[in-house]
């Protein structure tokens, strides 16, 4: 069983990883101060924290993926985590169609292709 990023297992027992704890609390604090994803991926890098692969760099589906994990409630609180989950709700920009297919709610097009 591998264990989510800021917990660890000594003995028997998981127990959170202080040090590791605080990078996750930071970044559910920069993403309910606005950041994007990629910015928060820029501050972990900028700050030395390694990914929890090891990787110097931490990519943009981690964080996502992190910020919807249930279990950081014990390091964030439950506040922090549903106020987290509201905003993560607010950002997307996925609808459904009729079908219940998800789809982009904003079509982009390129400049180059308008006509006028």
């Amino acid at each position: 069983m591998k264990l989510p990023y800021g917990y660890v297992q000594i003995n028997e027992e998981i127990v959170v990883h202080e040090e590791k704890a605080d990078a996750v609390r930071s970044i559910f604090g920069y993403y309910l101060a606005g950041a994007s994803l990629g910015k928060i991926v820029d501050m972990l890098y900028a700050k030395g924290i390694p990914s929890p692969s090891g990787n110097p760099k931490w990519g943009r589906a981690a964080v996502d993926k992190l910020l919807s994990n249930a279990k950081y409630i014990p390091i964030v609180g439950v506040e922090t985590y549903m106020d987290t989950q509201f905003e993560r709700e607010r950002r997307c920009n996925v609808d459904y169609d009729k079908a219940e297919h998800p789809r982009k709610a904003s079509r982009y097009q390129s400049p180059s292709l308008q006509i006028n």
